[in-house]
C-alpha cells in the first residue's frame, strides 16, 4: 500500500502566510494528527508516502522541516503550477512511487478526521472484482462528494458537490493498483465534461473510472468525523 496526499491548492499558504498543514488543535498539526490515525497508519512505512505541493518557499521550508521530519524517507513532489485539481495533483506525485511498491493506492485529502478499522478496509479490498474503495459517512452537506449505491446496494455513481445520496466522501480512497488509479484518471479526461466540477478533476469522480472498467467499488463506513476545515486553529 502507498500513501499519495495532495496538498498543491491554492489554500495551502493561507491569508497571513500561516500554512495550511501547520493548523493546530491543542499544539498538535492537524495534517500529522489526521495521517497518524488512519487505519493503515502502522503498516505502511514512511517511504511509501507521497506529498505533493506547489513550488514555493513556504512548502519548501515545510517538506524539509516537518514532513520530512514526520515521515522520513517520503517522497516530496513540488509544481511549479497549479494543476486542473486534486485528482491530478494526486497523479503528479503518483509518479514518484508508481512501479515501486506493487498494491493498493491511497489517495488521502486528509482533510476530515475519523475513525476507521483496519479490518473493515482490508475486507472490502478482498473481493477480486473490487476495483476501488471510499470511506464514508452519513451527511446531505452539498460540500461533500457522494456515492450513490441501487436498489442491491452496489455503488453505481459517485459524485462532486452533489447530493446523489446520504453516503457522504470522508475524502479518502483507496485504488485497488496504481494501474487501476491511471485508468481511472483516463475515464475521467476522456469525459471530462462529465466528470469534472467547476472545470476541476475532483478524486471522488475517478470512482466511476473504476465502475466504467467493470469493477466494483466497494464503501467502509467510518465514524467520529470531524471536518478539519471546520476547526479553528488552536
Amino acid at each position: 500500500m502507498i500513501v499519495i496526499v495532495p496538498l498543491a491548492g491554492p489554500d495551502f499558504v493561507q491569508p497571513g502566510g500561516t500554512l495550511k498543514g501547520l493548523r493546530s488543535i491543542d499544539g498538535v498539526p492537524l495534517l500529522l494528527d489526521t495521517l497518524q490515525t488512519r487505519p493503515w497508519a502502522d503498516i505502511v512505512p514512511h517511504d511509501r508516502y507521497s506529498f505533493v505541493m506547489q513550488d514555493v518557499p513556504e512548502a519548501r521550508c515545510f517538506a524539509e522541516n516537518q514532513l520530512r521530519q514526520w515521515f522520513p524517507g517520503c517522497k516530496v513532489t513540488l509544481l511549479s503550477a497549479l494543476t486542473s485539481g486534486a485528482a491530478m495533483s494526486a497523479l503528479s506525485a503518483a509518479g514518484a512511487v508508481a512501479g515501486c511498491h506493487p498494491g493498493p493506492v491511497v489517495i488521502d485529502l486528509a482533510d476530515i478526521r475519523y475513525q476507521c478499522g483496519l479490518a473493515s478496509v482490508q475486507q472490502a479490498l478482498a473481493p477480486p472484482d473490487v476495483g476501488g474503495v471510499a470511506l464514508t459517512f452519513t451527511s446531505e452537506n452539498p460540500a461533500y462528494s457522494y456515492l450513490r449505491r441501487d436498489e442491491g446496494g452496489a455503488v453505481v455513481e459517485a459524485a462532486e458537490k452533489r447530493v446523489i445520496s446520504n453516503d457522504a466522501s470522508a475524502g479518502t480512497y483507496i485504488f485497488a493498483s496504481m494501474a487501476i488509479f491511471l485508468r481511472a484518471v483516463a475515464h475521467a479526461l476522456e469525459n471530462a465534461e462529465q466528470q469534472t466540477h467547476r472545470g476541476l478533476f475532483f478524486v471522488c469522480p475517478l470512482m466511476n473510472g473504476v465502475l466504467d472498467a467493470g469493477m466494483a467499488v466497494a464503501t467502509v463506513p467510518v465514524r467520529d468525523v470531524h471536518d478539519v476545515k471546520m476547526i479553528p486553529d488552536g
